[in-house]
């Protein structure tokens, strides 16, 4: 699976970030693509401890069943529920949102090694490795909603 952590996978998301528009339209869903940058600038900030989401109980958050979903299984469409925090905030300003999203990116794959990571509200305690193939398979899964 793709990470955040590789330059080159990284790299072509930034371009497909760079390809969104204001007024994108979702090919499912009802997210509109200023509320997708939002939804996916929050997941990303609460990966790094930025952002406190109150955890989701169930299944996802134990191994094995939390491995397979995030580095195997493919990311459902309209179907997975999100945390109320990460749909909770009302896009600002679509260059400052967009800007903060590329930006969130690079934090993310330049965070060291020995840097705390927070605990997912869904998937429960991941490792750094985790998290790189999960915020990689999430950006990807809302742009290609927006069919970038």
């Amino acid at each position: 699976m793709p990470s955040l952590f590789e330059a080159r996978a990284r790299q072509a998301l930034q371009e497909r970030i760079d390809r969104l528009t204001p007024d994108g339209r979702p090919r499912w869903g009802r997210m509109s693509a200023p509320r997708m940058l939002t939804h996916i600038g929050d997941q990303m900030r609460q990966a790094i401890g930025e952002l406190e989401v109150a955890p989701v109980p169930g299944p996802l958050a134990h191994r094995p069943l939390n491995w397979l979903v995030i580095h195997v299984l493919p990311w459902p469409k309209g179907k997975a529920k999100s945390p109320p925090a990460l749909l909770a905030r009302e896009p600002s300003d679509w260059a400052a949102d967009h800007a903060e999203v590329k930006r969130l990116v690079e934090r993310l794959a330049n965070r060291g090694p020995d840097l705390p990571w927070a605990r997912s509200p869904v998937f429960g305690k991941i490792t750094r490795a985790d998290w790189g193939v999960l915020c990689h398979k999430h950006l990807d899964h809302h742009l290609r909603q927006f069919g970038v």
